[in-house]
């Protein structure tokens, strides 16, 4: 759970938002149209792509696993509306949406990664795992 956490926090939030964070941090000014549309840049990369990686998982797999399955196209389909939303919203507005959508996005990359081995092994060193991963015979 520790290991879970570190790389959350060290890969999601922070690297994740690096986009954001950096030139606010540079520039001493924010843009909150900017900040909304960086919000749902990394809802929509990041659910997307772990949302298609389970899909395709439970097909190879040939697991009847259709809740799971079900709750990823939702995702993906949430994350699109919100991403379609912020972009035709301004201000405030846009920036408490894309927040919503933020931590809806947290608690889905939680939820996806709730049996990921690579990151809960707390004896691995690294934070991405470690080779043995990649030396798995291809069937």
């Amino acid at each position: 759970m520790k290991m879970k956490i570190t790389f959350f926090i060290i890969f999601y939030v922070i690297l994740g938002t690096a986009g954001i964070t950096l030139p606010w941090l540079v520039e001493q000014a924010i843009a909150l149209d900017e900040v909304a549309i960086g919000l749902v840049t990394i809802v929509m990369s990041t659910v997307s792509y772990n949302a298609t990686e389970q899909i395709l998982r439970i097909i190879e797999e040939k697991k009847n696993l259709k809740d799971i399955a079900f709750v990823n196209i939702v995702a993906l389909v949430f994350a699109l509306i919100f991403t379609i939303v912020v972009c035709h919203l301004d201000g405030v507005i846009a920036i408490i949406v894309s927040i919503i959508a933020y931590v809806l996005s947290c608690v889905f990359w939680w939820f996806q990664n709730r049996d990921n081995k690579n990151i809960m092994n707390t004896s691995i060193s690294t934070l991405g795992g470690d080779t043995s991963q990649f030396n798995k015979k291809q069937s």
